[in-house]
């Protein structure tokens, strides 16, 4: 008895606040269903913030690089080398790197066919093995949303294959996975995500993970 008053002691409030308490008494079906449907609201809301501070977290990591290549520039222009030597290697390095970064402002944008180009046009500069794995993940991803599915299943498979000591080697693992839901290969697709959920138990995305196999 004293059980089922804290009960209602805690679900009346909620009640009057949807106003579902008419004369004859509580409806409580009612009053379920209204609060089932806030809670569903709230969860997309949550899912849409964690949306965006991925995007900013991103965007960190963008701002983040561009400091470590000018730090790299500045090292390259104190070296010893020959100033004809240092001039070439200079102006190459600030080629490329313009072309990556340029690239990734313009998937934030939201422009994924310019930034397909100035990824690959990244790739012809001669990179660092590390800007190499780093652009062939962002291929992946502009792929992706450009709606090439089976090129952008080639540059995360590339990226993979150079190693899982990348800090977004996880995030790979639940991007491929969409990838391959999009071609129809669900099956490898339960391999990607169930790795991520067993390697990587705290990661950020395991949610989001979680509730996509489910739905394989």
């Amino acid at each position: 008895m004293i059980k089922t008053f804290s009960r209602y002691t805690f679900i009346l409030p909620l009640l009057f606040s949807f106003n579902v308490i008419a004369n004859e008494g509580l409806n409580l079906d009612l009053a379920i269903l209204k609060i089932n449907q806030e809670v569903k609201s709230l969860n997309n809301e949550i899912l849409s913030l964690r949306d965006e501070i991925e995007l900013l977290r991103e965007n960190q990591r963008i701002n983040t690089e561009k400091i470590t290549e000018l730090l790299q520039m500045i090292e390259i222009n104190q070296s010893g080398n020959t100033k004809s030597v240092q001039s070439n290697s200079i102006e190459q390095f600030t080629k490329s790197s313009r072309f990556f970064s340029d690239g990734k402002n313009a998937f934030v944008l939201g422009n994924y066919e310019k930034s397909i180009e100035l990824f690959l046009d990244h790739l012809k500069t001669s990179p660092s093995s590390l800007s190499i794995t780093d652009t062939m993940l962002w291929l992946g991803r502009a792929y992706f949303y450009s709606e090439s599915f089976l090129d952008s299943k080639v540059s995360y498979l590339e990226y993979q294959s150079m190693g899982q000591d990348h800090p977004k080697f996880a995030d790979s693992l639940y991007e491929l996975s969409k990838v391959l839901m999009k071609l129809d290969e669900g099956d490898q697709a339960k391999l990607l995500l169930n790795e991520l959920i067993t390697e990587y138990p705290d990661h950020p995305l395991l949610s989001k993970a979680s509730a996509l196999l489910q739905n394989l």
